[in-house]
């Protein structure tokens, strides 16, 4: 049995960059599942520094972890 040379070039291509592409899909599979955010905390900006931070849901006067004034949750 006879192999042409342009097929053993198209398997020899081919071939590693399905792997190449399944690698990548993965990748960015694994990270966009491990970049959501928790829906129990709310972003808050501070008043005195404007540092941005997560406050979690019971806090009534959440302090900043910059400089640690309290801060009041914004009107919903």
């Amino acid at each position: 049995m006879s192999v042409n040379i342009t097929t053993l070039i198209c398997v020899y291509v081919t071939l590693p960059l399905a792997g190449l592409l399944c690698l990548w899909l993965y990748d960015e599979w694994t990270f966009r599942r491990s970049r959501k955010v928790a829906t129990t905390q709310e972003m808050i900006t501070c008043e005195i520094c404007l540092h941005q931070f997560f406050a979690r849901e019971g806090e009534i006067l959440p302090r900043c972890p910059q400089c640690g004034s309290l801060n009041k949750r914004p009107a919903a």
